[in-house]
């Protein structure tokens, strides 16, 4: 170990003063001849304070449980560790059993309520009494938003809800079998699996929910209530039907029951039928929350922000662009959360009919760069074609093109016509020597 590096391993002590003077005089020498020591023995006991000032906020319920996990994840998964004598891993060490035992105490010694409040926004009442953040929620407790407002809370064992108004749900059940009843509104449900014994529902006036851990959305609009799922699986029961539906990640099932329409009167000709009230759209305001979302890196929250204003016009007729526009949203907070496969299908969902060129050769050449992140070369050769077909005169179509001369096995017939067909379109285009180069290359012709 070298002068710095002892010097700065020691810098923790003499913040705090616990330096023994036999070693308090070559350090400050050191630090007082070492600039760069200097700095940062400077920048150290400016900041020590004021990081000690700060708050500390009690962990939720789902961070204790996640910070667990991990613990006891990388404590099964690390390697036995290798001994070295520095006060740096000392610190780290001590560091993660001191989080670790802070999280594993909070639970053995704080009594877990059965929710709390995590944040909100607007008027959030429980039982007409104005919520703050933290507030504590005991069974039998009725959850209002008035308006435009939300909430987001925890209930039972690692149970994250995100309520839209505006809305009313009831309470009740036990932490190991919360029961929530929603009268109106949306939420957005995230709950971890389930463990022997405990279970989750959500009941409406329509059916019910039960769920093992998974995420999903319950809300109302206008043909009733309903349910959608983003990931996993749940079991949907429609009132008065002791069968389950199974409804899986990418699937929205109403609740409301589908009875058959009155038949019309004798010699009366059948009026025409009234259109439907859809609520009106949130689509813009709902696209504009979502970037806000992924821009402070929050993917999760910018994805369910677009599933629910999705899921609150299911039924009603498209919205055109914006609806796209959201779509396209989804698929990028998908691949910014690293759920890269869900990204794919995501993004190729967008090539429907109705969606605008510029729209589809977008949302294809994003797949295909995915698809070539992934290795699927194969795949993402497709997708490239069908970028470019999608929009021949697009701002990406010579994009597209360039990245199948990329894919293409060298001197194959279908490389030299690929070659042949950008050189056609951009002959000085950026990729134009590479095609030539294709071109000029001898041909390998494939075995008999």
């Amino acid at each position: 170990m070298n002068a710095c590096q002892r010097t700065q391993a020691l810098l923790f002590e003499k913040a705090d003063g616990r330096v023994e003077a036999a070693e308090r005089g070559e350090l400050e020498a050191h630090v007082a001849a070492c600039p760069h020591c200097q700095q940062i023995f400077t920048a150290w006991t400016s900041a020590l304070p004021r990081l000690r000032a700060l708050p500390i906020e009690e962990p939720s319920a789902v961070g204790l449980r996640r910070m667990e996990n991990e613990v006891l994840r990388q404590m099964q998964a690390a390697p036995a560790p290798r001994v070295r004598s520095t006060r740096w891993l000392a610190l780290a060490a001590g560091l993660v059993l001191v989080a670790a035992g802070t999280a594993i105490a909070l639970r053995a010694t704080t009594p877990q309520p059965f929710a709390r409040i995590e944040t909100l926004q607007g008027r959030v009442t429980l039982s007409g009494t104005a919520l703050s953040r933290g507030a504590i929620i005991g069974p039998g407790g009725v959850l209002e938003i008035a308006g435009e407002g939300e909430a987001a809370f925890v209930v039972g064992r690692a149970a994250e809800i995100h309520l839209f108004g505006p809305a009313r749900v009831t309470l009740d059940g036990t932490i190991p079998g919360p029961r929530l009843r929603l009268d109106s509104g949306r939420l957005a449900v995230h709950i971890e699996h389930r463990q022997a014994g405990e279970s989750f529902v959500v009941a409406t006036t329509h059916g019910r929910v039960e769920v093992r851990g998974t995420r999903f959305i319950v809300g109302y609009n206008a043909q009733g209530s309903y349910v959608q799922v983003d990931e996993g699986e749940v079991a949907a029961f429609r009132a008065g039907v002791t069968a389950p539906f199974a409804v899986k990640a990418g699937e929205t099932f109403s609740l409301s029951p589908e009875a058959p329409p009155p038949p019309a009167p004798a010699e009366v000709a059948p009026a025409e039928p009234a259109p439907r009230l859809c609520p009106k759209s949130s689509c813009t305001e709902a696209g504009a929350r979502a970037r806000k979302a992924m821009r402070v890196g929050n993917p999760a929250r910018a994805i369910e922000l677009v599933d629910v204003a999705l899921a609150a016009a299911a039924g009603c007729p498209p919205e055109g662009r914006c609806r796209d526009e959201l779509g396209y949203l989804r698929a990028e907070a998908l691949r910014q959360a690293g759920r890269i496969d869900a990204a794919v299908s995501a993004y190729q969902a967008l090539n429907r009919p109705g969606a605008t060129r510029a729209m589809r050769q977008n949302a294809l050449y994003a797949a295909a760069q995915l698809q070539r992140q992934l290795g699927r070369t194969t795949y993402a050769r497709q997708t490239f074609e069908q970028s470019f077909t999608a929009n021949p005169d697009g701002a990406l179509a010579e994009e597209a093109l360039a990245a199948l001369l990329e894919l293409l096995p060298p001197g194959s017939a279908d490389a030299r016509a690929a070659a042949a067909r950008y050189l056609a379109r951009y002959p000085q285009g950026e990729a134009a020597a590479r095609a030539r180069r294709m071109l000029s290359a001898a041909p390998v012709h494939a075995r008999p």
